[in-house]
C-alpha cells in the first residue's frame, strides 16, 4: 500500500516532527510513504531524517502534483497550517479520490476553526485538529488514535 503525505509551509515547529512520526507509524503499518513539500520543508525533513529511516521518498510539491493520477496512492495525509495548504490538500484529494486525513493546526483558535471549516468544505477528509505550535503532543495523540483504526 502507498501513502502520500503533504507538508504545508514549515513555519510551525510541530509540523516536521509530526510528519516524521506519522510517516514512521504508516511504514510500520506496511505503507510505502512518499512525502511531498516545498523545498524548505523538504530540507528540514532531510536534516531531521538524513538517511530516510522514517520518511522514505521525498519529492517537491509541484513535481508530485504534475505527475499525480487517481489510484497512485491508497492513503493521503495533509498537514494543514494555513490556507495554501488547505488548497493543496483539496487539489491532491480531488485527484487521488482516496481516504484522506487532514492534520490541521494553528496557534489561534479562530484561524484554526476557519482552516477546519475550509478543509471540510473542500474535501471529504477525516480531520484531526488542535491548537498547536511548539507542542506536538495533542496532535500526536489524535494521530495515534486515527492510525490504530486505519
Amino acid at each position: 500500500m502507498k501513502a502520500l503525505m503533504i507538508l504545508g509551509c514549515p513555519e510551525s515547529p510541530v509540523q516536521v516532527p509530526l510528519a516524521i512520526y506519522t510517516s514512521h507509524k504508516l511504514r510500520k503499518k506496511g505503507f510505502s510513504v512518499t512525502l511531498t513539500a516545498n523545498p524548505a520543508a523538504i530540507r528540514l525533513v532531510q536534516v531531521a531524517d538524513p538517511e530516510g529511516v522514517y520518511t522514505g521518498e521525498l519529492t517537491d510539491l509541484d513535481s508530485c502534483l504534475n505527475e499525480l493520477s487517481e489510484g497512485d496512492y491508497e492513503f493521503l495525509v495533509g498537514f494543514v497550517p494555513n490556507d495554501a495548504a488547505t488548497a493543496y490538500l483539496a487539489t491532491f484529494a480531488g485527484i487521488l479520490n482516496t481516504e484522506t486525513l487532514a492534520v490541521v493546526f494553528e496557534r489561534d483558535a479562530d484561524t484554526l476553526e476557519k482552516l477546519v471549516d475550509a478543509v471540510m468544505e473542500g474535501t471529504e477528509a477525516e480531520v484531526i485538529a488542535a491548537r498547536a505550535h511548539h507542542n506536538p503532543a495533542p496532535l500526536r495523540v489524535r494521530i495515534d488514535r486515527f492510525l490504530e483504526e486505519l
